[in-house]
């Protein structure tokens, strides 16, 4: 047992032993020999070099030393004694900080994340919003704990662990003549002026939606913008162009949109990105958290066919 150890049992036999006023009592309450006891507190006061307890037939009290010893004492186990559950916290997870690398809609990821709160409470957590490919290589920087992107971005020291395939919606306003399909394909649209934010899911959408145009020899009419996903569907709904997400749009930006499911296999792969030496106790709590939402491979295999 090392030395450190072996003096915190010391202060723990005085602290006791002053609380009950007796070597025996307080033997009896740490469940050890009235000799153990005794002999730990003499063992203390030979290493302070002063006496801490009179002793005498009806008990023991401190002097006046040890009153001065035994208060400052107290404090430090207290001290010890918090320092020692938030270490022991932070290592479970349930305190300290984690930094979220975002390309999707945050709706997508949000069951997983109200369930990390649930669990983590005391733990802060920071959303930054980027395209995949900068999420990733903020991840490979460190300046991020965890990305969660569209597509598979693992390599060098990075790992990806996919969770579910996102299906792609056509967003048109409501006055749009297809506005009342029930599905539409990427020829059917066309004709069309997409609009994508220049963040996020943005680029990833876009690329999809230029290789399936390419088909058909078409290079799609895009512009992008520096808006979040609310402002572009409101965008959508004054006539700017049509768009396509994933997930659900935010309620206030539904009243003059209506999302149409694309036909085919048009869905975005969702993962997550991370270091695995990454030491950060938060991060290995989400991982748990992701590894048990993720869809198995047998799943996936079948959405993909």
């Amino acid at each position: 047992m090392s030395k450190l150890v072996f003096d915190l049992r010391l202060f723990r036999y005085a602290l006791v032993s002053a609380q009950h006023g007796s070597f025996r009592r307080a033997a009896a309450a740490l469940n050890v020999q009235q000799s153990t006891v005794s002999r730990g507190v003499r063992s203390l006061e030979e290493r302070v070099k002063a006496k801490l307890f009179e002793r005498d037939h009806s008990g023991i009290r401190p002097t006046p030393a040890g009153d001065r010893f035994l208060e400052e004492a107290t404090l430090g186990f207290d001290h010890l004694r918090r320092a020692l559950q938030r270490a022991e916290a932070l290592q479970r997870g349930d305190h300290g900080e984690l930094t979220v690398a975002v390309t999707v809609p945050f709706s997508v990821v949000g069951d997983l994340f109200e369930r990390f709160r649930a669990a983590y409470a005391g733990v802060s957590v920071e959303i930054v919003e980027s395209t995949s490919d900068a999420s990733s290589a903020l991840v490979q920087q460190r300046s991020v704990d965890v990305a969660f992107v569209g597509g598979a971005h693992g390599n060098g020291t990075a790992r990806s662990l996919y969770l579910r395939d996102e299906r792609m919606m056509a967003v048109l306003p409501r006055s749009h003549p297809l506005a009342g399909a029930h599905k539409l394909s990427f020829e059917d649209l066309h004709r069309e002026r997409f609009i994508f934010a220049e963040n996020g899911v943005g680029p990833d959408i876009q690329g999809h939606l230029a290789k399936r145009m390419a088909k058909w020899d078409v290079e799609p009419r895009v512009q992008l913008h520096r808006v979040g996903q609310c402002n572009l569907m409101n965008m959508v709904a004054l006539g700017f162009g049509v768009t396509i997400a994933i997930g659900t749009p935010p309620r206030i930006a539904t009243d003059g949109i209506v999302l149409i499911p694309l036909a085919g296999r048009n869905v975005l792969s969702l993962h997550a990105v991370w270091i695995e030496a990454n030491p950060n106790p938060a991060l290995k709590a989400l991982l748990d958290i992701v590894r048990d939402v993720a869809e198995p491979d047998d799943v996936r295999h079948q959405h993909r066919h």
